[in-house]
């Protein structure tokens, strides 16, 4: 029973909150010249009538028959398979290969291609195949992450971060 008494009051103060945004406003210049508007009745305001108000609804754009719907974007995975986290490798002639894994795979007609970030800096062009080779010319601890960019450039996916050691014998 309490619950109906509580739902009567629900929609006595729906009803006055409805009928408070019909309220009246009133103009109303102070002794400073600044003009004051309120909902508040005054005697020397002046009420203001207020018609119904601006709305905008923004026209319907089809598009063109020659240019293309936006295609769905795909979520990327990327993983750099080798170098392993934390390896430590000989490469006395520099060259450490990188295998990346990219699901959905790499789509090179679409202008996909991958690009590889070593110890914060890209090293060479965008390159369209998911096993590449980085020249490394320092022995040591070394941080390399891959993103995978679309046709213009934007970044898709970035792979998390993978730390190695190269090992080279001294010259």
């Amino acid at each position: 029973m309490a619950y109906y008494a509580d739902m009567k009051y629900l929609g006595l103060i729906l009803l006055l909150c409805i009928s408070s945004l019909n309220a009246d406003v009133y103009r109303l210049q102070d002794e400073n010249g600044r003009i004051i508007y309120s909902d508040q009745f005054h005697p020397d305001a002046e009420l203001i009538n207020i018609t119904k108000p601006t709305s905008y609804k923004p026209p319907v754009i089809n598009n063109p028959p020659d240019v293309p719907q936006q295609e769905q974007v795909q979520a990327y995975e990327i993983a750099i398979l080798s170098p392993e986290q934390d390896e430590a490798f000989w490469a006395n002639d520099g060259n450490v290969p990188v295998t990346v894994d990219v699901q959905p795979a790499l789509n090179v007609e679409k202008g996909e291609m991958l690009i590889i970030m070593l110890d914060g800096m890209q090293i060479g062009e965008p390159q369209p195949s998911t096993d590449l080779t980085v020249s490394i010319t320092e022995r040591g601890a070394h941080t390399i992450s891959v993103s995978l960019i679309n046709e213009v450039g934007v970044t898709l996916a970035t792979s998390p971060s993978v730390n190695f050691q190269v090992h080279r014998a001294s010259q």
